[in-house]
């Protein structure tokens, strides 16, 4: 759908299961809706400096490796520096709990959709994987 300001923009939970959210929300004793909330904070965050695209350029251009794992319709499948993820924690104002349940609905996410599309999850192992919705 278009209208005069352009497409619509890709929903920033679109790659994002419901049931992996709420498994991570019942784990870790939260509400899927404020776990969600966190979602979208997270990629809003992601879209609003400097964009997806142009983030993602950077990081392939100034990170010591390729942090792109998989780039499908719906988003970057990226594992990065655990500064990386800190740095959006610090963005988005989370405490440490809710940026574990960040990192745990990421880790599930990619693991997940790497097997859907029949790849390893190895890449993933003792990294931290990071969903970014594309626009």
């Amino acid at each position: 759908m278009t209208d005069s300001a352009g497409p619509a923009a890709r929903d920033p939970l679109a790659p994002f299961d419901d049931d992996i959210v709420a498994a991570v929300a019942e784990r870790t004793d939260t509400d899927p809706d404020r776990l969600r909330e966190l979602l979208r904070r997270h990629q809003q965050s992601a879209r609003d400096f400097p964009g997806v695209d142009n983030l993602v350029y950077e990081w392939r251009k100034y990170l010591p490796y390729d942090p792109v794992v998989a780039r499908t319709d719906e988003a970057f499948h990226c594992v990065v520096l655990p500064e990386v993820w800190a740095d959006f924690a610090d963005t988005v104002d989370i405490d440490d709990a809710d940026f574990e349940r960040l990192l745990a609905v990421h880790d599930r996410q990619a693991r997940r959709a790497a097997e859907d599309r029949g790849e390893s999850t190895e890449p993933f192992d003792g990294a931290t994987p990071m969903l970014l919705t594309r626009e």
